[in-house]
């Protein structure tokens, strides 16, 4: 079996690859382990594969750059901001680094991937590093027990996209997309040895996707890893794991549609409403955010109910853009706030937008953003984007759905804003006159993630007009 591969549009995941390389080389041999030492090569490094990247935009898929430069992006800005983590010795710098771009590179090849071998060998290269980054900090007993939950969930997803991708290989004797999508349609197997090939591939990357019932890891690995790891889990992760769903069910299975559809609708619904009403109940900012990725994770699917129209893929790629911008934002600065006063809990962050308005303010926007409500227009614009395929689909029920949990979504998420804006019980203690050096870098990651924010708030049609 020969699966030909185009190394020329797998420049920008080589590139990251050997980044991860230099920066724990780096590490090793600079006399003082500091996150610039390591950070510095690895920003380079998604420059310059951002760079490739535009090179080779012809080349590519419209949608694969897309969710590629979502990719570079988002762990550019999760390198970025851990710098707040220096000098925390329970961290190492080099092999956080490491770490971070190699799981990168697997994301990037994830949403490259077309032939199932590929996608395999990505998803693992993706989900390896990143149960290591949840359980790198030493001494941390509760990150530990989130990898290990983090390691299982993982283990059991990918045994069950095996099962799927080995019956699919048995049905239409081909891996690669376009093969498969012929050999499906002309296969004298029976529907149902077909249906259930189809189901347990897509299952096993929901897990990924942290799709209810498949979520159940996100909320403990989300509370138990550093925050930028928490960041890197909600962004860069779920575009991969978007990314690799879409473009299976549109390129592979699409002779499938009436098997997968009803699938992607229920789960998309399900989810969406699990995720809201556990983060209603949450009283810490990252344990809130964690049950919004998966309530977040819904609004993404739903519109695989109707992939094969014209919105079907450019309407999750354009929401994907705008989360995961505003859920960096919020990790980024909730890590700043962790380092400076040690807790995350709502009654901690009460009026920080008044005593910090640098890590505030930006906190506020980011909710504001994920909760489609002005003035973060933005938000409100891409929840317009991610319904009317939907609507246009004529599914109806699921568009009602999706409608009643923007309104779930505003609870939670207004009541942060509420907690953030609120006047302070008393002057803020952790006011620093001259923060350190890495924390001001942080903090920078911070301020352009919300500059991002603002300008596609002011001037929407970057966004829609530049991605597809």
């Amino acid at each position: 079996m020969n699966i030909p591969i185009e190394w020329s549009v797998a420049g920008p995941a080589v590139i990251v690859a050997i980044g991860a390389l230099v920066a724990l080389l780096v590490d090793a041999f600079y006399p003082r382990r500091t996150w610039l030492g390591s950070g510095l090569p690895s920003s380079v490094a998604l420059l310059w594969g951002g760079i490739e990247l535009l090179r080779l935009r012809d080349d590519i898929v419209p949608s694969t750059f897309a969710l590629s430069l979502i990719v570079l992006a988002g762990t550019l800005i999760v390198v970025v901001a851990s710098n707040v983590m220096n000098f925390e010795n329970a961290m190492p710098p080099g092999e956080y680094h490491f770490l971070v771009l190699a799981a990168a590179s697997g994301a990037l090849m994830m949403v490259a991937a077309r032939d199932l071998v590929t996608l395999i060998v990505a998803l693992e290269l993706l989900s390896l590093p990143s149960i290591a980054l949840v359980g790198l900090r030493q001494g941390d007993s509760r990150a530990i027990r989130s990898a290990w939950t983090f390691f299982l969930a993982s283990v059991v997803s990918t045994a069950i996209t095996l099962m799927g991708v080995s019956l699919l290989y048995g049905v239409a004797g081909t891996l690669d997309y376009d093969g498969l999508a012929t050999g499906l349609r002309d296969t004298d197997m029976p529907d149902s040895v077909v249906a259930v090939a189809v189901v347990l591939t897509i299952v096993g990357l929901l897990f990924k996707l942290g799709a209810v019932p498949f979520h159940v890891w996100i909320p403990d690995t989300y509370l138990g890893a550093p925050v930028m790891v928490a960041g890197f889990l909600s962004s860069v992760s779920k575009a991969a794991s978007l990314g690799a769903v879409l473009t299976l069910l549109a390129e592979a299975l699409p002779r499938t549609y009436d098997t997968w559809q009803p699938l992607m609708a229920i789960v998309a619904a399900v989810t969406m409403t699990v995720g809201n009403l556990g983060a209603l109940r949450q009283t810490n900012a990252v344990g809130m955010l964690a049950w919004s990725s998966v309530a977040q994770a819904g609004f993404l699917i739903a519109p695989a109910a109707a992939l094969l129209t014209t919105d079907g893929v450019s309407a999750p790629v354009q929401y994907l853009a705008v989360y995961a911008l505003a859920n960096l934002v919020a990790f980024a600065a909730l890590a700043v706030v962790l380092r400076l006063r040690g807790s995350l809990d709502y009654s901690e962050l009460k009026g920080l937008a008044r005593t910090d308005p640098p890590t505030g303010v930006p906190l506020v926007l980011a909710a504001l953003t994920l909760a489609g409500f002005p003035p973060a227009v933005i938000g409100l614009v891409t929840k317009y984007v991610v319904i009317r395929p939907v609507v246009e689909g004529d599914h109806v029920w699921l568009a009602v759905v999706m409608a009643v949990n923007v309104m779930l979504g505003l609870a939670y998420y207004l009541r942060f804003v509420a907690v953030l804006v609120d006047r302070p019980a008393i002057d803020d203690p952790y006011r620093s006159p001259s923060p350190p050096v890495s924390i001001r870098i942080s903090k920078a990651a911070v301020l352009i993630g919300t500059a991002g924010l603002v300008a596609l708030s002011a001037w929407p049609d970057l966004l829609l007009s530049n991605l597809p």
